[in-house]
């Protein structure tokens, strides 16, 4: 779960920081969204894969980038997630949406991680088809793939 920092008027999620006792352990599968903007650059909201409705800081008429991280032997976040998050929207007022799967991504055997990627794909693309029937949203293409996560972005290509 993503902890929660109070703030006067809203609450901020992080991505999911794990440690090496669920690597080798492991973890079930559970994916998480986080989105920036402009409006919040460094306070993630959380994206409620169950009610695409409810969304805050999701703005339609902006452009959309999904960032999907692979796998995570340590349970850490990626070091590079900030900097790429501030570097987009310092380019233009995006939505940038983070696919945190780190549940699920943490383990030390690389195969148990690789397997869950498809279930994933499967989430990601639901949640996408919703979006897209209920907002006009515009999406950039294959962004995703550079970011790390080109294993899972590819699982649904042309579906």
């Amino acid at each position: 779960m993503f902890k929660e920092i109070y703030d006067t008027e809203e609450t901020c999620y992080e991505f999911t920081d794990l440690g090496l006792h669920d690597a080798v352990v492991g973890t079930g599968l559970k994916v998480q969204l986080l989105i920036y903007t402009r409006e919040n650059p460094n306070c993630a909201g959380d994206l409620n894969l169950e009610n695409t409705t409810a969304f805050q800081y999701l703005n339609i008429s902006r452009k959309t980038i999904f960032i999907t991280h692979g796998y995570r032997p340590t349970g850490s976040p990626p070091v590079w997630l900030d900097e790429i998050v501030q570097k987009l929207l310092a380019i233009d007022d995006f939505n940038v949406i983070i696919v945190d799967w780190n549940r699920g991504a943490t383990t030390v055997i690389y195969h148990n991680a690789a397997a869950k990627s498809r279930k994933v794909a499967d989430i990601l693309k639901n949640f996408i088809d919703k979006m897209l029937v209920r907002t006009k949203i515009v999406l950039l293409p294959w962004v995703a793939p550079l970011m790390g996560g080109g294993g899972i972005s590819g699982n649904h290509e042309q579906k």
